[in-house]
């Protein structure tokens, strides 16, 4: 995708976990840009496997960050300059498990960095079963481009 690109830090991190064998997923409007559809977002959200995985922290300190585990209502996160718009998640709603969402991601290269990506029908199928008033809002921007994808192919 021309119009995404990663900071500096992100680009670091990604190849970090990369290299430690993190397993993660672009979800969410991220993986939606991913995927073609003209969509835009103020984060990416990472989809981790594991929230006890303590290679996430040793990634992020490869990178120049660091990674809060969270605690209480705080969520967890990664710090550092370049990385505030990266979010963290471990579950995402109406999808199923991780190991079998992982095993269809598509994989994209993004500022050389290998990314696995959660393809856009699976990004409307999590976007409509979180029924937020915002998802709902982007449905048809994504259902379109599903379609034209579809027409083409």
């Amino acid at each position: 995708m021309e119009d995404f690109s990663l900071t500096p830090l992100e680009r670091a991190l990604c190849q970090a976990l990369n290299r430690r064998g993190v397993r993660y997923l672009v979800v969410g409007m991220g993986a939606a840009a991913l995927e073609g559809a003209p969509v835009s977002t103020q984060d990416v959200d990472l989809w981790f496997e594991r929230s006890d995985d303590d290679r996430i922290k040793q990634a992020a300190v490869d990178a120049g960050g660091f990674f809060i585990s969270g605690f209480g209502m705080q969520p967890p996160s990664f710090g550092g300059a370049g990385l505030e718009r990266l979010d963290i998640v471990f579950l995402v709603q109406g999808l199923g498990p991780f190991g079998d969402e992982y095993a269809n991601a598509r994989q994209l290269e993004i500022d050389g960095v290998e990314l696995r990506v959660l393809p856009l029908e699976r990004v409307i199928a999590s976007k409509r079963a979180a029924r937020r008033p915002k998802d709902q809002a982007a449905l048809p921007a994504l259902e379109a481009t599903l379609l034209a994808r579809n027409l083409k192919g």
